[in-house]
Formats: C-alpha cells, sequence, structure tokens
C-alpha cells in the first residue's frame, strides 16, 4: 500500500499540470501581495482575511493556466509544453489574457464585485 501511495504521489508531482499550478500560483501570489494595498479589500478587519482573499484569486489563477493548457493539449498534444513553439506560446498566453481579461471586465464593471482604486489600465479601468 504504502509503495503505491509512492507511485501515485511521484505521478502526480511529474504531470505538467501539476508543475504548471505550482509555478502560476507562486508567480501570481508574489503579484497578488504586492499590488494588495492598492485594493478595497486591504481594509479587511483581520490579515487571515487578506490572505484566504489573495489566496483564493491566487488559486484562480493557476486553474486559468492549467486550464489554457488543457486547451492547447486538446488542439495539439498533451505534452506540447516540454517543446513549445511560438506559435502554442502566444495562443496559451493570449487564451489566459483574454479569459483574464473578460473576467476582469466582469467582475469590476458588470457585477461591481470589486473595485480598483490604483494600477488601472487606463480605458478600461483594471489592473
Amino acid at each position: 500500500m504504502r509503495k503505491l501511495l509512492a507511485n501515485w504521489v511521484v505521478w502526480i508531482l511529474a504531470a505538467p499540470e501539476t508543475n504548471l499550478f505550482l509555478f502560476s500560483f507562486l508567480l501570481h501570489f508574489v503579484y497578488e501581495v504586492w499590488q494588495s494595498p492598492y485594493f478595497d479589500f486591504y481594509k479587511m478587519p483581520s490579515l487571515a482575511d487578506k490572505v484566504n482573499y489573495i489566496t483564493h484569486c491566487t488559486v484562480g489563477d493557476g486553474i486559468i493556466t492549467v486550464i489554457c493548457y488543457w486547451l492547447i493539449s486538446w488542439w495539439c498534444r498533451r505534452h506540447w509544453i516540454l517543446r513549445p513553439t511560438w506559435k502554442l506560446t502566444i495562443l496559451f498566453t493570449g487564451l489566459g489574457w483574454l479569459y483574464t481579461f473578460s473576467s476582469e471586465i466582469y467582475r469590476v464593471h458588470i457585477a461591481k464585485l470589486y473595485g480598483v482604486s490604483a494600477l488601472a489600465v487606463p480605458g478600461v479601468e483594471i489592473s
């Protein structure tokens, strides 16, 4: 049983999705922490609330990254990321940007889920 569990853990850690998610999570977490003083949630009553909010956003960014990887994999091949072409890299990045851009427009301007007080791109008023 122990060997089976160890093999399962190795298999999970070797998957491209796991590595992409972890890299994306760490990269986006640094960004979220850096920009946190500029957003409305910074006035939350406790540090735990702030960390929870930042972590929630960062997990979402990691999921977006994995979904974009799956979409390219569906179109191409699963391990395209080991030998990416410029076309696939631009498509991967573009899908993530397109989803994030439309999601931010919706959340800020239509649903009014949060406001942007600084670091906003002129014209669209999202960060």
